[in-house]
């Protein structure tokens, strides 16, 4: 069975052949200087995975992010971001337009071995899942599982791996209380965030959903509970 395919974005040179010889033996690597070069090798390579910086020329990862969720070609593929920036409201803009994890540079390379193959496995036990064909009505809204997509009519929205995992979890355990730790254990197990995630990812989730608004009951002090 073939590797892998990564694609790496960054427009240092230094970060890109280091990347590359960390992930080369057991991944097809594939490379791309800056966001408009990355749409393209994206289109190009199909790839498993994409590791996106985002201080780049000519389009930044938060462009890039963007535009890959916004195709249907690519709307799908795990993105983990990799940057310098250590302020939480940059992590929290990327999550929200669609990125699957963070990790800030100067990282451990084994660390971030863990975590792609982490985002790998798990988009992997994803589209599994998807092929059940299920659907789910949520008010006037439907969630297509095998589509990873939410809508009304012909209205179709893209859901991100981790938001389609979320919804998935209050969906199975309808009318439970989830605690926060119960909804890290399982939906960011191989990931160290805050609550502040948590609760960005719920906050899209009813922006997305609009019928959640009132279906999600934030319990406070304890967590959500969905009523269906």
């Amino acid at each position: 069975m073939d590797n892998p395919v990564l694609l790496i974005v960054d427009d240092e040179q230094e970060n890109r052949t280091s990347l590359e010889s960390i992930f080369k033996e057991d991944y097809q690597v594939h490379l791309a200087r800056d966001g408009m070069e990355g749409l393209k090798k994206a289109q190009e390579v199909s790839p498993d995975l994409i590791i996106l910086d985002i201080v780049m020329p000519k389009m930044d990862g938060f462009q890039t992010c963007l535009r890959l969720r916004q195709q249907d070609s690519t709307k799908n593929i795990p993105i983990i971001f990799l940057t310098s920036k250590n302020e939480p409201e940059t992590e929290s803009f990327g999550l929200d337009l669609g990125a699957d994890d963070f990790v800030l540079k100067p990282f451990n390379k084994e660390v971030l071995k863990i975590r792609v193959r982490k985002r790998l496995k798990g988009a992997a036990g994803l589209a599994e899942a998807q092929n059940l064909g299920d659907q789910t009505q949520l008010g006037e809204y439907t969630v297509f599982w095998d589509r990873q997509e939410v809508g009304t009519g012909e209205d179709r929205i893209p859901l991100t791996t981790k938001e389609l995992g979320l919804l998935k979890m209050f969906v199975e355990n309808k009318g439970r209380v989830l605690s926060r730790d119960m909804i890290l254990e399982r939906v960011w197990s191989d990931t160290y965030i805050t609550d502040r995630t948590i609760d960005s990812h719920v906050k899209e989730l009813r922006k997305k959903i609009p019928p959640m608004a009132k279906l999600l009951k934030t319990v406070y002090g304890s967590g959500y509970r969905l009523d269906l």
